[in-house]
């Protein structure tokens, strides 16, 4: 009785999502606050950050991501260079990895925070004489990856703490994260384990979001919509400053190949997740017995994508938050 009541009340969104492209006409940011504070409390869900609750986020977001975000268990966020969504933008992430495979000719790579095994699944279908191991802490997200990958010999899908490998020095060619070390506390620790691991010459690649300045540099609602997203979305200490990554990652060794700025490329994903919340959104009273009857995590996920489309903007005078694709190198010598 409890699933088909949720599926009767979740019904037009489900008809409507696959059609949204844009964002939210005349939406302001104070009006999707003021929406967000009436059924959540902007006050609660804030009292919230620096909390750890990643693994029971992902845990309960499973059949939402499915079946709102991506059917194929894509938990990332699209990139569209053209300007409007569409699935295949998934896949454009391992697509940019497997440029860096053939560039260094890697013949060992390690995806952190692997999520369902999307990424690497792609990746090891292609390159079949590579070694794939992905590692992620939630056990549901292991299950579905080991289940897609059980006719793969080239990969491997384990229960693991990006902070704590049981992998040897300088054993990996290639390591990437998708929009998974965003939920590191310990930042510096994270990157000085996969630097341990990276051989001379190794690369690191990260796609991630990114804090573009101190939160103080912008006003009130907008900081109050940066936290918000930030919890909503289960990064408990808040997206790090890219400035304060860039001297992180020098610190430790590494060198900066590249950092590209994707915010431009996500914008047809957020514009469309934040379409689909507004319909959540529309009738508190719906909403309401949403929120009593589905998951606390799951439902939250309707405030980050109210409010992704005004936080992650190009323009760093406008919005609080960036989406970069880093790639860091372990020095030959």
């Amino acid at each position: 009785m409890k699933k088909a009541i949720v599926k009767l009340l979740m019904a037009p969104a489900i008809r409507a999502m696959y059609d949204r492209q844009g964002g939210v006409k005349h939406l302001t940011l104070t009006t999707a606050l003021e929406k967000i504070d009436r059924l959540f409390s902007c006050d609660r869900i804030l009292r919230e950050a620096h909390q750890d609750f990643t693994v029971v986020y992902y845990t309960q977001s499973e059949w939402g991501y499915r079946l709102i975000h991506s059917p194929e268990g894509a938990i990332h966020m699209a990139l569209n260079v053209d300007g409007m969504f569409h699935p295949d933008g998934y896949y454009a992430h391992a697509r940019l990895v497997a440029q860096q495979i053939e560039a260094i000719g890697a013949n060992h790579v390690l995806e952190i925070g692997c999520g369902k095994g999307f990424n690497t699944y792609f990746l090891a279908t292609r390159y079949p004489t590579v070694t794939f191991t992905g590692i992620d802490l939630t056990p549901l997200h292991i299950r579905s990856a080991s289940r897609q990958a059980a006719h793969c010999q080239n990969v491997v899908f384990r229960i693991r703490d990006f902070n704590y490998l049981d992998v040897p020095d300088q054993s990996v060619d290639l390591v990437f994260g998708v929009e998974c070390l965003c939920h590191s506390r310990q930042p510096k620790q994270s990157l000085a384990e996969l630097f341990r691991i990276l051989r001379p010459g190794g690369r690191l690649i990260v796609f991630d979001g990114y804090r573009r300045a101190p939160l103080d540099r912008y006003t009130l609602p907008m900081q109050t919509a940066t936290v918000l997203t930030e919890v909503s979305m289960a990064v408990q200490d808040g997206f790090v400053e890219r400035d304060r990554w860039d001297e992180l990652a020098r610190s430790i060794g590494f060198l900066i190949h590249t950092c590209d700025d994707l915010t431009t490329a996500i914008q047809p994903t957020i514009n469309r997740l934040q379409a689909i919340s507004s319909l959540f959104f529309q009738m508190p009273g719906r909403a309401r017995i949403l929120a009593f009857l589905l998951p606390k995590y799951l439902v939250r996920n309707a405030i980050a994508g109210l409010l992704m489309p005004f936080v992650f903007t190009s323009d760093p005078t406008v919005g609080s938050l960036g989406y970069y694709q880093w790639i860091l190198q372990r020095p030959d010598q």
